[in-house]
């Protein structure tokens, strides 16, 4: 079985994460974190930054290593690894490609209904509230 190899930016302000939802015709509700999969030999940056310029028109302007965490897709049911780092973009966020919206969610997202990934509530926002980033 394949494994999903993504890179995800993590992109904090005033201790809130940014987070997008896909455009799929199923129309899933869970938001996710900006990034993708590695083409070819990529290095996680150059993924990071190829990724959040597609996604959402922003250049990276530093990334610090967060985590590297494995759980089972959201849309495709199968395993991923999700290599996520603390991004500091520039620029203004414009949605493009297969970006349907973005939020900036907080530790308390789900008391107001909101659905993510099961890697961002299971191991991103616990390691950020630990940190004191969130």
């Amino acid at each position: 079985m394949n494994m999903i190899d993504k890179v995800g930016g993590v992109i904090i302000k005033d201790k809130r994460i940014l987070v997008v939802r896909k455009k799929t015709k199923e129309n899933f509700q869970e938001y996710i974190i900006p990034g993708g999969k590695r083409e070819c030999k990529e290095s996680d940056l150059d993924t990071l930054q190829r990724e959040l310029l597609e996604e959402l028109n922003v250049s990276v302007l530093e990334a610090e290593y967060l985590g590297k965490y494995r759980d089972i897709a959201v849309f495709e049911n199968i395993p991923i690894m999700v290599t996520t780092y603390i991004t500091t973009i520039k620029g203004n966020i414009s949605v493009q490609n297969e970006i349907k919206e973005y939020e900036w969610i907080d530790r308390n997202f789900e008391e107001k209904g909101i659905k993510v990934g099961s890697i961002i509530k299971k191991y991103i926002i616990p390691e950020l509230i630990n940190r004191g980033l969130m």
